[in-house]
């Protein structure tokens, strides 16, 4: 892959306390009309938002050290700074596959497989183990690996809030336009642009008429329901009128997770956390 096609595509991680910066960076992308990777392997350039702590920037240094040269990093404002020349390729130590009884009684390997924390769609500063056989989650374990002291989102921006958690769940079921207009929809909501509830209510029905999403989401956890609750939670914000409880305290979320993922194939399991609020991760929000 050339430099100039990588740096159109670049890998955007954002730490707990990187929310502003990682709209910042949506926006731009927008304007310049290039798009995020979705995988670091597919792009030399890497973006940053926020200040990491050490163990999300420790996972962010692995990952830079295996992206594909030639590498740059980038700040928020999709300023180039170079890359250094790259170290020694260190592997982690992966555990060889063990054999256990499946839920039908075959014999299958068991392979322990983290998700995140970096990770393109996924909520920020948070590690998901997984225990899988074949390709069904047998045990979970979620973790916050990163936090931050205070949420972008009061409670005077819960439409755009919404919208974030909207956009980042249909990019994740693979519906990249809608998840785009969703983006867009709360960038205006943030700037307090005119006509956005009159904007959303189509985008609204089109979402929830969906029929290809409605199957891939019914009894996958709580998405269904999640996404419903959003949608109206946002109908209700831009009207003015009175919405609920605007957030899950993130102790709870991660004590539910486990139960959530346990039985379900890998693909549901992305669906399921992609459900959750992606900017719980705040030490002020338990």
């Amino acid at each position: 892959m050339g430099l100039r096609v990588a740096t159109r595509r670049p890998f955007v991680v954002s730490a707990a306390d990187g929310t502003a910066d990682r709209l910042r960076v949506e926006a731009e992308l927008r304007r310049r009309g290039w798009r995020a990777a979705v995988s670091p392997a597919e792009t030399g350039t890497l973006v940053v938002c926020g200040n990491p702590g050490p163990e999300l920037a420790s996972a962010i240094e692995a990952v830079w050290r295996d992206m594909p040269e030639p590498r740059a990093r980038a700040s928020a404002d999709l300023d180039w700074t170079g890359g250094a020349p790259r170290p020694p390729l260190e592997l982690d130590d992966v555990g060889m596959a063990d054999r256990a009884d499946d839920r039908d009684g075959l014999r299958l390997d068991v392979l322990h497989v983290p998700f995140g924390p970096v990770l393109a769609w996924w909520p920020a500063g948070l590690r998901v183990d997984l225990t899988v056989q074949g390709d069904v989650v047998q045990a979970a374990e979620a973790t916050a690996v990163d936090t931050a002291d205070a949420t972008f989102w009061h409670e005077g921006r819960r439409a755009a809030h919404r919208l974030d958690s909207v956009s980042r769940l249909l990019r994740v079921a693979g519906w990249d336009v809608a998840g785009e207009h969703a983006a867009v929809l709360r960038d205006e909501a943030l700037a307090g642009a005119p006509g956005v509830a009159d904007r959303f209510r189509p985008f609204a029905r089109r979402v929830g008429r969906s029929r290809v999403l409605r199957w891939m989401t019914r009894n996958v956890g709580n998405v269904e329901r999640r996404l419903d609750g959003w949608l109206r939670d946002i109908g209700a914000a831009l009207d003015g009128r009175p919405v609920g409880r605007s957030r899950e305290p993130w102790p709870e979320a991660l004590a539910a997770l486990p139960a959530l993922l346990e039985g379900v194939g890998l693909a549901e399991a992305r669906l399921i956390v992609a459900g959750l609020d992606p900017d719980l991760g705040t030490a002020a929000d338990g």
